[in-house]
């Protein structure tokens, strides 16, 4: 090889030929060719293999650092979510007492007009009594006038003791009207100061909606910036996973030719030096790229038998694992949804921290999806890739229970024929905390219905109570959940129609959907 790569020296003026670094991937071809021709010429090729060794480098590191300040940004836009959460709860409280200090005050502006009315009313009457007594007087008077000498004299007597009389009762009327002019005009200043703090109340009332208040703005903005940078990074981390697959590719074409090459006739080529690194990289991959999770709710324990995803999702060298609202293990006798949080925290805690997870739940168990990922995977902080939920329902088979965060007390079932109860599910609604889906949550895919049961609180609008005493209607909780604004959010009200199982319509109408929504997460 010596003499070889001698007698090549001394002709490279002749007209050698040499090999330059490969700019694009059909170079590689013409590499090999030039190795199977000259075997010498091998360690030509080694800063080829080095520059996609390079590159590689560059483009992990930059993986590596725009993961971690995901990571930083994820962790800030969750303890900025906290903070929302805790403002908007403080706000809801100041609101709910601004409404009780408007409401009462509109019912003193009211007390204080009828009270008003009662005394104009009073002195009105007042005023009449008067008259007559004057008239009765003057009428006196005039028949008292007319009677001759003789006869006027025999009754002035009883005459001027009926005009005593009436000045004495005008006198009294008079000094009764002037009591109540007085109380009225009393009445008057109460109630121009009640119109004021009605008026000053109902502005405040007007400007009190949560996310314009200046307190809570300034963590909003911090947030949308935040989330901005996020989906900006998220992009970037997706073109260099690109780039870096299609570098690997090229890097490992031009292998497979040198180690062709090696294969000639010729002398050893040079064995490449990341061949073992690289298989280690290999094996700290995940065991499956994804996991799904399909949970059964209440109404019916196994909806694979009409999502029929199983195979499918398999076919994506995918984990597919089902599972019920309260347990994994079967159908457990287990009313809540505590033990099936619990083993599914063991199961994330299991899983490679590069597998999407991607979680799929139907009526309770829709409800127990998003309480495992906005509270289990949450916590853990790790990122649900797609959540789907096919008509949720919560505690007691109540939508209000999921779609709101109550912390004190469960909301109670709505009857059609008991407006108390009624009140009591309405004032539940009003008094909670509206759940809102997390921002570890990527992809979010809701469908609900109103037609009929599934949900017991199904109804589009129930008979209730209000403050005044009156008979209204009210709307019952929607399936709308407020999320953030970096998840891609699909939320829908399905019209499905009377006289049909709406709830499992739903659930057969997803079976056609879903497998279009998750294929690019599985590949």
């Amino acid at each position: 090889m010596y003499k070889f790569n001698k007698q090549y020296r001394s002709q490279k003026n002749i007209g050698s030929v040499q090999v330059k670094t490969p700019k694009t991937l059909g170079l590689a071809g013409w590499v090999f060719a030039g190795l199977l021709c000259t075997a010498p010429m091998i360690s030509y090729a080694a800063p080829n293999l080095a520059s996609y060794d390079k590159q590689l480098t560059q483009i992990t590191a930059s993986l590596t650092a725009d993961n971690n300040q995901i990571k930083k940004i994820e962790r800030t836009l969750w303890s900025l979510d906290r903070k929302i959460l805790e403002q908007r709860k403080t706000l809801r409280k100041e609101r709910t007492s601004n409404r009780t200090a408007y409401h009462d005050a509109k019912r003193e502006v009211k007390r204080q007009t009828f009270e008003a009315q009662r005394i104009q009313n009073s002195i009105r009457l007042l005023d009449k009594d008067i008259q007559l007594t004057l008239r009765d007087t003057q009428r006196s008077t005039d028949y008292h006038n007319s009677l001759n000498p003789f006869k006027r004299q025999l009754e002035s007597e009883a005459h001027d003791a009926k005009i005593a009389q009436n000045n004495q009762k005008a006198n009294q009327l008079q000094t009764e009207k002037t009591k109540q002019e007085a109380e009225l005009e009393t009445i008057a200043v109460n109630s121009e100061a009640a119109q004021q703090k009605l008026l000053a109340l109902q502005t405040q009332r007007k400007d009190s909606t949560l996310d314009l208040d200046p307190r809570l703005q300034s963590i909003l903005v911090q947030r949308e910036t935040k989330a901005t940078l996020i989906i900006s990074l998220r992009k970037q981390v997706k073109r260099n996973r690109s780039l870096l697959t299609k570098t690997k590719g090229n890097r490992l074409e031009l292998a497979n030719h040198i180690k062709l090459a090696n294969n000639a006739p010729a002398p050893a080529a040079i064995t490449p030096t990341r061949t073992q690194k690289e298989r280690q990289k290999t094996a700290e991959k995940p065991e499956f790229a994804s996991y799904v999770f399909a949970v059964s709710g209440e109404y019916d324990q196994d909806i694979e038998e009409t999502l029929q995803l199983k195979e499918w999702v398999e076919s994506y060298e995918a984990k597919y694992i089902q599972a019920n609202w309260n347990g994994f293990e079967g159908i457990d006798n287990s009313t809540s949804t505590t033990l099936f949080k619990e083993q599914f925290e063991k199961h994330l805690n299991k899983i490679h921290q590069d597998a999407n997870i991607i979680l799929i739940g139907h009526g309770r168990g829709g409800g127990a999806a998003i309480e495992a990922a906005t509270n289990v995977a949450s916590k853990l902080n790790r990122t649900i890739e797609f959540l789907a939920v096919i008509d949720p329902i919560g505690d007691g088979n109540l939508r209000a229970n999921i779609v709101f965060n109550n912390q004190q007390a469960q909301c109670t079932t709505p009857k059609n024929d008991d407006r108390i109860i009624n009140t009591e599910y309405i004032d539940c609604i009003k008094d909670a905390e509206r759940r809102e889906i997390t921002s570890n949550i990527k992809h979010f895919y809701n469908r609900w219905q109103k037609d009929n049961e599934g949900p017991l609180d199904f109804q589009r609008r129930i008979s209730i109570v209000d403050a005044n005493g009156e008979n209204v209607e009210s709307p019952t909780a929607t399936g709308r959940f407020s999320t953030s604004a970096m998840i891609e959010a699909d939320q829908k009200r399905v019209f499905i129609g009377e006289g049909k199982d709406a709830h499992k319509t739903l659930l057969a109408q997803a079976s056609r959907t879903l497998p279009k929504l998750l294929v690019k997460h599985l590949r």
